[in-house]
């Protein structure tokens, strides 16, 4: 330490601790302050003549909660500069302009764009590694991609989107980070068409279905591979062919993360699309499907119920008339209802809601009701999709019948 005097003090409510920044901390001899809000949060601020709070830096240890309420807030009084978020695997750095979010980057490799989109199955290991020797400090990932004649420029902007979002969201995926905020502008900008509000809520509510998700994988709980009838995806050299490859075995999770090379947190993200897609079982997952809700969920409970009971009947009407039900077109529309990659809505092997799936899609909606609106209109899609699909394949009669027979049950 060196000669430079600190001084504590309390006001009514606050602690203001306050000194000069040390000869080795340029600009040497500022003026500082720091000042405790609250329980949680402290404001440190260079304390010059020219100096107010809209050039304050703020440092919080902040729960996913409270991160969320912080970004809705920067939303509502349309902040603009930079939150860096330590997630303790990454510091993330998320760029505002008017309250929206324009840019994001991070010091983890995994959010690197070529990763990015390499996990995505846009491009191959082989084109990664390609591309990734040609960057440097002039040369960047997105020229590199749009040199390659692979991408164009409405890709790259696709591209970074992605990016962004997958890593705004990855800072919910843990119970708690450091936080501060710092002015300053994007070094690029994108935008979204949905708005901030919807990206945060989507965040926030998919990041506390994983950590529900890592709750409830226990050390007996193990990785099975299935097998499937698109042996083209799992080619040696794509991202879902490695991941295959390292779940062999029959591992467990904490085995599956020593294998791979990607942190805790992407790689148990991964599992759980692998899962979602068909890929592989979990098996001795506890079943939290059944969770019990209050009155205010009943509607999406009895849209799931419908979609399962019709999801039968429309089992046995296909097998009653011969006719095959093309249960791979199935998984595909429901998957198709998942936006950006973030997998809640799946069905099992038979074409009914997975067990897990359900759980997912009920944890949401309990830590935010904005999630109930999002579930129900896609589960009432899905139903009327098997309708559509049943009375385009079975003949007149049979389907004539069982739409009948489901708005006896349903109404």
């Amino acid at each position: 330490m060196d000669s430079n005097e600190i001084s504590a003090n309390w006001n009514e409510s606050n602690l203001v601790i306050s000194g000069l920044q040390s000869s080795d901390h340029p600009p040497s001899g500022k003026p500082w302050k720091a000042s405790k809000i609250g329980s949680r949060r402290v404001i440190a601020f260079e304390s010059a003549p020219d100096a107010s709070i809209d050039k304050a830096t703020g440092f919080a240890k902040c729960s996913a909660d409270m991160l969320y309420d912080f970004f809705a807030g920067i939303n509502q009084r349309r902040w603009s500069g930079m939150v860096s978020v330590d997630t303790g695997q990454g510091v993330k750095k998320l760029y505002f302009k008017s309250g929206e979010l324009v840019f994001a980057s991070s010091d983890l490799m995994d959010d690197r764009l070529g990763e990015v989109i390499y996990r995505e199955a846009i491009i191959s290991l082989d084109q990664l590694t390609q591309f990734a020797v040609q960057v440097d400090r002039k040369t960047k990932f997105g020229k590199v991609l749009l040199a390659s004649g692979s991408f164009n420029t409405i890709d790259l902007w696709h591209a970074l989107r992605s990016q962004v979002r997958e890593i705004f969201r990855s800072v919910f995926l843990y119970e708690s980070s450091f936080v501060e905020i710092q002015s300053g502008s994007s070094p690029v900008e994108i935008s979204f068409e949905t708005g901030t509000l919807v990206l945060l809520d989507a965040a926030f509510s998919y990041g506390a279905q994983f950590r529900s998700f890592m709750n409830r994988i226990g050390p007996m709980v193990r990785i099975h591979r299935l097998d499937t009838e698109r042996p083209d995806v799992a080619k040696q050299g794509t991202f879902i062919g490695d991941m295959l490859e390292i779940c062999s075995g029959s591992p467990t999770m904490e085995e599956v993360i020593q294998r791979s090379k990607l942190v805790k947190a992407n790689t148990a993200l991964a599992i759980h699309r692998l899962v979602a897609v068909g890929h592989l079982k979990l098996e001795g997952m506890p079943d939290v499907s059944g969770v019990r809700l209050d009155g205010k969920f009943a509607t999406l409970r009895s849209g799931i119920d419908a979609y399962q009971m019709l999801r039968g009947l429309t089992s046995a009407a296909f097998q009653s008339a011969a006719v095959k039900l093309p249960v791979s077109d199935l998984e595909a529309f429901t998957l198709s209802l998942n936006h950006d990659g973030a997998m809640s809505i799946y069905l099992d092997a038979s074409g009914n809601l997975a067990p897990e799936s359900i759980g997912d899609m009920l944890h949401q909606c309990s830590i935010n009701n904005n999630r109930m609106d999002y579930f129900q209109n896609r589960i009432e899609s899905l139903t009327r999709y098997l309708l559509l699909m049943a009375g385009d394949l079975l003949p007149f009669e049979k389907a004539r019948d069982l739409r009948a027979e489901f708005r006896e049950i349903t109404t």
